[in-house]
């Protein structure tokens, strides 16, 4: 099955991932040799102006078409938890993911120094009160999330998914966010890898990285295939559904 990205910063000259178009388009073509035919664009809401988002992810369809590389380009956000109360209720749904009812959006883990625990889930919670299934990124990166007893099992709980980085997987991020990451994965409560790219060669598309550390690890292929694959497929096609969904 084909590949598919919900963490990957794709658009040009906007955060900290590609700086140009030649740029993006190298991480582009990388993306498909690592198998993906379809990347969720995911800029910082913190580094933009998200409202620009639908029209510079057009631009970006239309140079990587215009450069022949077949791959499905879909706007999207990375929302930090100090994000959610400023960002515009009728643009957050432009740029969540999934049919209506069952939408979801991407909330980066904290990362050291960006607050504390109870910040973070009192804005996941708004999140979902205003109708919204979340994507947690790289939970494995976070020391507020992996050293505080059950907040991740909270998370989980509140019908929250959990999507690890494959660079996390890969040692990218050192020896601990690996070990979390594996252990998330194979206890199953990790349901889908994202290479979260940023730039071509340094910090680009790792899924097949990933499934081969996470086989070498005890996951059998095909769970492990399904994290990069039809896990993802699903969450874009077929949305995320909460109990007590609100209008968003």
């Amino acid at each position: 099955m084909e590949r598919v990205e919900l963490h990957f910063h794709l658009l040009p000259g906007v955060d900290d991932g590609p700086p140009d178009v030649p740029t993006a388009l190298d991480l582009a073509r990388e993306a498909i040799a690592d198998g993906t035919r379809l990347v969720t664009v995911t800029p910082h809401a913190r580094d933009m102006n998200v409202a620009e988002i639908p029209e510079r992810v057009r631009e970006l369809r239309a140079a990587i078409a215009a450069a022949s590389i077949d791959l499905d380009v879909r706007p999207g956000v990375e929302l930090a938890w100090d994000d959610v109360a400023r960002v515009d209720g009728a643009l957050l749904a432009q740029l969540a993911q999934g049919p209506e009812e069952r939408r979801w959006v991407l909330l980066e883990a904290p990362l050291p120094g960006t607050g504390e625990l109870a910040d973070y889930e009192a804005a996941a919670g708004e999140l979902r009160d205003r109708g919204y299934g979340l994507l947690i990124g790289h939970p494995e990166r976070s020391p507020a999330l992996t050293t505080a007893p059950g907040s991740i099992d909270r998370l989980i709980g509140a019908g929250d998914r959990l999507q690890l980085n494959a660079s996390s997987l890969t040692g990218y991020h050192g020896a601990v966010p690996r070990a979390f990451g594996i252990d998330l994965a194979k206890s199953g409560r990790a349901s889908v890898v994202a290479s979260d790219a940023h730039r071509p060669v340094t910090r680009g598309p790792a899924l097949g990285a990933a499934v081969a550390v996470l086989r070498r690890n005890g996951v059998s292929p095909g769970a492990a295939e399904r994290m990069v694959s039809a896990a993802p497929r699903a969450l874009v096609d077929h949305g995320m559904a909460i109990e007590g969904r609100l209008a968003a």
